[in-house]
């Protein structure tokens, strides 16, 4: 799901979940992205983990608000689903 210039990424082959910010680069020609956060899950749910000083400094602070309480919303209630399945 991307929102603006944040993009938040499903979880693949077991790795984590994270949140990106796309810029246009001007040396490569094209959109490049860089990790501000990742998502993790714990025995309680799914938790943030920032890169560094990358998401408090994040320019577009309502995009990636909006983009985070998206990802963390989605992937808890996939979570307490699955919860209630065992």
């Amino acid at each position: 799901m991307r929102y603006k210039n944040v993009e938040f990424r499903p979880a693949r082959d077991g790795g984590d979940a994270e949140i990106v910010s796309w810029e246009y680069s001007e040396s490569f020609g094209k959109e490049t992205c860089c990790t501000l956060c990742w998502i993790r899950a714990n025995s309680e749910g799914y938790y943030m983990k920032t890169v560094g000083n990358r998401y408090v400094e994040y320019d577009d602070m309502d995009a990636l608000n909006h983009v985070a309480k998206y990802a963390l919303r989605s992937l808890n209630v996939q979570f307490e689903f699955e919860e209630n399945q065992h």
